[in-house]
Parts: C-alpha cells; sequence; structure tokens
C-alpha cells in the first residue's frame, strides 16, 4: 500500500517493552510486538523510531524486542544513545552503546542514531568526536539530536565544522498545535543548516483526546509514574484546557475528534516541510489505534476554521504565558 501523508510518518517504539516491569509498555512478546509493527507495515510505511532509554520504565527492553522479530529487516531503524546521566556521553560510553543497540537491535547499521538528551557535564567536542567515529566505522546513517536548546544545536555544528566531524543532520523534538515554541529560535537555526526536523508528540501524549480528563493506568497523564509526570506539568494548566476546549468544538461541528484534529493540523498545515526532511512520529497502545492515527492522518488537510481554531489555541497559550518547550 502506498502512503498517502504528504510528510513522512515514522512509527515510535517506545510503547515496546518489558510490560512486567514498565505500566506504559504495551508491546512485549513477539506476537505482540508484530502485530504492532506488522499494522505499520501493511500501510506501506517503513521506518521505526527507539532508544537506549525505552519503554521509559524498564530502559533497554525496546530494541532487544525489535530485534527479537528482526524488525530491522523490514524496517529502517533510528536509536538514541543512552542518556540521562552525567557521563553518558563520554567517548567510553557512546562506543559502547552503539555496539550494545546495533546488537539488540540485530542490525549492522542504523539510519539516524541521536543523542536522546544532552550530557551538559561531558564537553560536547569529546561526544561529537565519538559520533564521527561511530559515523566513519559505518554504523549510522545520519547523526541526529533531540532535546537540545537551539544555542547548543549552533554550538555542536559549529565544532562538528571546525574539527571536521559529521555534521547533525537531523532534529527530534516535541511539536503540535500547542508546542511550537521551536518556530521561535530552533527552526531558523535547523533551516540554516539543512536540518530535518522529526516531530515527536503529534498530538500532545493524548490530550487532544481527553485522556486527561479519565486517566488510564500507565496512561500518558498518570501520574503514578514518572513520565505521566512530566505530561501532567506540560499540559495540566487551566488557560491550555481552556482553550483547547474551545478550539476542538469547531472542529466537533464536522465530526472530527481532537485527537484527528491535531494529527492532521501538524502534517498538513504547520511548519513542517518534505521540502526540508521534515518527519512525524507517531505512536499508540494498541494496533487498533494505530491504524486510526494512520486513517486520521491520510483523511487529509483540514476546514479553513478548524485551521483558525488551532491557531488562535496557540496564540491564547502564548498570550496567557503558558507556552511549553520544544524540549526536556
Amino acid at each position: 500500500m502506498t502512503p498517502k501523508s504528504p510528510l513522512n510518518l515514522v512509527l515510535g517504539a517506545a510503547n515496546v517493552g518489558d510490560t512486567t516491569i514498565d505500566k506504559i509498555a504495551r508491546f512485549n512478546t513477539p506476537d505482540e510486538v508484530n502485530s504492532f509493527l506488522n499494522t505499520w507495515y501493511d500501510r506501506g510505511y517503513r521506518d521505526i523510531d527507539t532508544a537506549r532509554n525505552y519503554s521509559p520504565h524498564a530502559r533497554g527492553s525496546s530494541e532487544p524486542r525489535l530485534g527479537a522479530v528482526e524488525a530491522g529487516k523490514r524496517f529502517t531503524i533510528d536509536t538514541k544513545v543512552k542518556s540521562g546521566q552525567a557521563g553518558d556521553h563520554s567517548k567510553e560510553n557512546i562506543e559502547k552503546e552503539i555496539d550494545v543497540s546495533l546488537a539488540a537491535l540485530k542490525v549492522k547499521k542504523l539510519d539516524i542514531l541521536y543523542l536522546h538528551m544532552p550530557d551538559r557535564a561531558t564537553a560536547f567536542e569529546e561526544t561529537v568526536e565519538a559520533m564521527d567515529k561511530g559515523y566513519r566505522e559505518g554504523k549510522f546513517k545520519r547523526f541526529g539530536l533531540s532535546n537540545f536548546t537551539a544555542a547548543e544545536v549552533e554550538q555542536i555544528v559549529e565544532i562538528s565544522e571546525s574539527k571536521g566531524f559529521v555534521k547533525p543532520s537531523v532534529y527530534q523534538g516535541q511539536f503540535n498545535p500547542i508546542v511550537r515554541g521551536g518556530e521561535k529560535e530552533l527552526f531558523p537555526i535547523l533551516r540554516k543548516h539543512g536540518i530535518a526536523f522529526y516531530a515527536w508528540s503529534p498530538a500532545a501524549a493524548g490530550f487532544f483526546n481527553g485522556n486527561y480528563k479519565n486517566i488510564q493506568p500507565g496512561g500518558r497523564f498518570d501520574q503514578s509514574h514518572r513520565l505521566g509526570g512530566l505530561y501532567s506539568s506540560f499540559y495540566l494548566k487551566p488557560g491550555i484546557e481552556a482553550a483547547t476546549d474551545q478550539a476542538l468544538s469547531t472542529a466537533s461541528k464536522y465530526g472530527i475528534n481532537g485527537h484527528a484534529a491535531a494529527l492532521r493540523w501538524t502534517v498538513y498545515h504547520s511548519i513542517l516541510s518534505a521540502e526540508f526532511g521534515d518527519s512525524v512520529i507517531i505512536g499508540a497502545s494498541s494496533a487498533a489505534q494505530l491504524t486510526s492515527n494512520i486513517d486520521y492522518i491520510e483523511q487529509g488537510p483540514l476546514p479553513e476554521d478548524v485551521v483558525t481554531a488551532l491557531e488562535g489555541l496557540y496564540k491564547g497559550i502564548v498570550a496567557d504565558g503558558e507556552e511549553i518547550g520544544y524540549h526536556f
């Protein structure tokens, strides 16, 4: 089947992991993982995004489950170097982690290898040198950054150029109708240096579906776990909730639910562009939900007044001083 999205879509595999440890994980056994991946494959999509830190509360459990079903034989796989602790991005650790990822995924080469979050305790020059070594050894095709500030992106590009190291060519950040702060400072730098943007959380972790009003165990707004607390701190603000409800009342007149409106806005009406290689990362808690998400996106652009309402939503959030950042 030929994909109908104007932007490249990437399957987020954060929910692939050890369900006995992580309440967020949904796909554990080979049958469960294959059901998820088969849905993606059958719709014509071929890219998967994972990380050493996935699943969020059973770190290191996503990659080996993808490897167990030999996902790399059917899909292009991106992953991220383990991040979160001082020293994670030392030359020694990066070299080790790249090999661990390749072995777990059972692939010889990755498409994109990201630095998941900045390790500010390690000099960026040492980190970029380690990434350059992995690149020149043929272990990945593209160097990516995730959750770095705009100034840090500029700094890493400068180091790469001055030292003759591989330059980052992809940036992964949070982006949706509510989270657009990157448009001001980040996107100009990305465009200047030819760096594509890969958007995660294009529907705000289910916020546009009202998931925060009926919180499910292990859901993105379940504050009993770390990630739920993080998303709640982002989105659960009275001004954001009220402005979102108002904007989505316009979408409901067309029979368009909030989740579909957010996905379609991100793909068809945002600053993202296929011209620059931009992509959207989508996830799901079941194969059926993944099918629905793809269906929503492939329905095409939104009615003009729904777009206007979503633009007004963001303007209202900015005016109220409740804007959410594009990085952790």
